[in-house]
C-alpha cells in the first residue's frame, strides 16, 4: 500500500479545525498525527500519512514531504537538491550521503533561491483510532 506524508502548515488559533477538515477529507494511515513547531516562526506544521485514492486533493497550504527517521528531519525533494547542490560543491548526486545528524529535529524547505533549515518542536500527538 502507498502513503504520502503530507505536513499542512497553521497556527495555534487554527490547528484544531484543520485537524477536522484532515480527518474529514483523507483516510489517515498512520495511528499518530504530529503536530510541530517551527522556529524561528512559531507555525504550526501537522504532519501525516495518508493513503492517497483518486479523489485525493491537498488541502490549502500543504505540501508532500519526505521523512529521515533516524534524525526526525522533514524534507522536499527540491530542499534536497538545494541542500546537496551546497553541500557538494554545486553538483546534484543521487549518490551524496546527507549527514543527517546535522539536521536532527529540522525541516527543510525550499525558499525560492535554495533552501532553508527550521527546527522543530514537538507542540502535541494526536492519537487516532
Amino acid at each position: 500500500m502507498r502513503t504520502q506524508l503530507l505536513c499542512s502548515f497553521t497556527d495555534e488559533n487554527s490547528f484544531e479545525g484543520l485537524l477536522e477538515t484532515i480527518f474529514k477529507k483523507h483516510e489517515i494511515f498512520s495511528r499518530k498525527i504530529f503536530i510541530l513547531k517551527l522556529d524561528p516562526s512559531k507555525e504550526l506544521v501537522i504532519s501525516y500519512n495518508i493513503i492517497p485514492n483518486a479523489d485525493s486533493e491537498f488541502l490549502p497550504s500543504t505540501i508532500m514531504v519526505h521523512r529521515k527517521q533516524e534524525s526526525n528531519t522533514l524534507y522536499t525533494i527540491n530542499s534536497l537538491n538545494s541542500l546537496i547542490l551546497d553541500l557538494n560543491n554545486g553538483k546534484v548526486d543521487n549518490e551524496y550521503q546527507v549527514d543527517w545528524q546535522n539536521y536532527k529535529n529540522s525541516m527543510i524547505l525550499t525558499d525560492g533561491d535554495g533552501y532553508k533549515v527550521m527546527k522543530t518542536h514537538l507542540f502535541r500527538i494526536i492519537n487516532v483510532n
